[in-house]
């Protein structure tokens, strides 16, 4: 037996029983419909309201619904239209008794087995690519497919019965009516929906004992360009040749923020770069905005490459606190998870339906959530626009300037952060890893973090540390020892 054949057969064979009697019911439906009839009203709308049926399952079976949803009420306003031309070509009387006599055609038929084929279709596709399901340009595809074929039904049901019903008109044309509703309400929804005023929370905004330092230890600021000839701004503190550091700052802040932390490092033997990420610290072009969603992504690339920590002799080590620390995560999880040795993520934020993470973040974020989905079901359809309109706001005092970022565009938020498949993407995480909070966190929950973890990825390790706050974490003595001390376990050194 030929291998096409072999793959025909297994795929007959796996074929789940009810697939063979509704394409019975189709082809008998149809061949009915080749001749001149008379039937009541409702049966005219079996079909129709099948594909319908069928189209609006396959959204919801869906792995993003959503950008499913949009594909699907485009090519339902596309095929509208043509359906109920179809449906204005067949020859149609009402008779006394409210039945239709309705002249014979191959459009029931054919419209019958397109809706078995197309299902059918897509159903083998997933089953021998089940990649594919997530795929967004496979998951638009199948959402528009169903909108046209339940399109062309309900559009051909108001030609041919409209004229005779005024309600079957109504189902003919009124699904058209949602196009420029969904539109017109997703650009409200873009337009008016911003992040609200939070009063300041001090447990984010105030850093403790920095009041304290000595400003003469602070190393100056220090540039290199991004690939698109941007500055990237950092500080270093210089020690061991052959053990680096990168140092990534929480939201809202800059490389400033991470001093003690870069100090006990640099004690330890590290020598530690703290950057400053787009958008903050006199990184990129504008404050609070990037030019596209992964361009941090680059910059971090960018940054190894330009600093001379390409070198596989160099031991290196990605420790991001807070925001920064779900970047770490996102690093370690990503492309670019070769770059370092060694991850360390201080406090991080994993997503905001993870278990870890209290509401608005403990009252330190405020997000325009419904501007968030609309952006993100535009970008799920490879429209990048409006992203760089602000979604997140912080609890803090200060306004924009070169140590504090009070508000984030949408594409600078989700640059930091786990995608929606965080879950999946943590559980990929294959390098040395290790995660640290401090047990009295204001901002998240530190006692679901082993939890959570463990259940996703074993490899990871988590260390609570008794006694400290959020900002205590990058500020406490006691706080940085521990920081410290892991670092020497990721990268080999004695005196753990």
């Amino acid at each position: 037996m030929s291998q096409p054949l072999q793959i025909v057969l297994q795929i007959v064979m796996n074929t789940p029983l009810w697939v063979w009697p509704l394409m019975v019911l189709v082809v008998w439906l149809g061949v009915k419909g080749l001749r001149t009839r008379t039937l009541p009203l409702w049966r005219l709308g079996i079909l129709p309201v099948v594909g319908l049926g069928l189209s609006l399952v396959g959204i919801g079976q869906s792995p993003r619904p959503a950008l499913a949803l949009v594909a699907w009420l485009a090519a339902l306003a596309i095929a509208l239209p043509l359906g109920f031309l179809l449906g204005r070509r067949r020859a149609v009387r009402r008779l006394d008794d409210g039945r239709l006599e309705i002249g014979g055609g191959w459009f029931m038929l054919v419209f019958g087995l397109s809706i078995f084929a197309v299902r059918y279709a897509l159903g083998v596709v997933f089953g021998m690519a089940p990649a594919l399901r997530a795929d967004p340009a496979w998951t638009a595809l199948a959402g528009g497919v169903g909108g046209f074929v339940a399109g062309i039904g309900l559009g051909w049901l108001g030609g041919v019965g409209g004229r005779s019903s005024r309600w079957v008109r109504r189902i003919g044309w009124g699904p058209a009516i949602l196009l420029p509703v969904v539109a017109a309400g997703f650009g409200g929804v873009i337009g008016f929906s911003t992040p609200g005023e939070l009063p300041r929370l001090l447990a984010g905004d105030s850093l403790p004992g920095m009041s304290t330092w000595n400003w003469a230890e602070l190393p100056p600021v220090q540039r290199v360009a991004a690939r698109d000839g941007a500055a990237l701004a950092y500080r270093v503190y210089p020690a061991r040749a052959d053990r680096a550091v990168v140092l990534v700052h929480g939201s809202s802040s800059a490389s400033i923020s991470m001093h003690k932390s870069a100090q006990a490092l640099q004690a330890a033997g590290a020598t530690v770069y703290s950057i400053s990420l787009r958008g903050h610290g006199g990184s990129g072009t504008a404050i609070g905005d990037t030019s596209y969603r992964d361009q941090l992504d680059d910059d971090l690339v960018d940054f190894v490459k330009a600093v001379g920590l390409a070198d596989p002799k160099i031991q290196k080590t990605l420790i991001g606190f807070s925001s920064g620390g779900g970047f770490v995560l996102r690093t370690a999880s990503g492309a670019n998870r070769q770059a370092f040795d060694a991850y360390l993520a201080i406090s991080p934020y994993i997503a905001q339906d993870a278990a870890t993470t209290r509401s608005d973040s403990g009252g330190w974020a405020s997000v325009a959530v419904p501007r968030v989905v609309a952006l993100s079901i535009l970008d799920g359809l490879g429209l990048p626009w409006f992203q760089g309109l602000p979604v997140v706001r912080f609890a803090t005092a200060s306004g924009p300037s070169e140590n504090r970022t009070p508000v984030y565009s949408f594409r600078l938020a989700a640059g930091l952060q786990l995608s929606r498949d965080w879950r999946r993407e943590i559980a990929r995480i294959d390098r040395p890893t290790i995660v640290a909070v401090g047990a009295n966190d204001e901002l998240f929950w530190a006692g679901q973090y082993e939890p959570l973890l463990k259940d996703l990825n074993p490899r990871i390790s988590v260390e609570v540390v008794p006694g400290l706050g959020h900002l205590d974490m990058i500020a406490q003595e006691r706080a940085c020892a521990a920081v410290t001390a892991l670092w020497r376990r990721l990268s080999g050194e004695s005196g753990t």
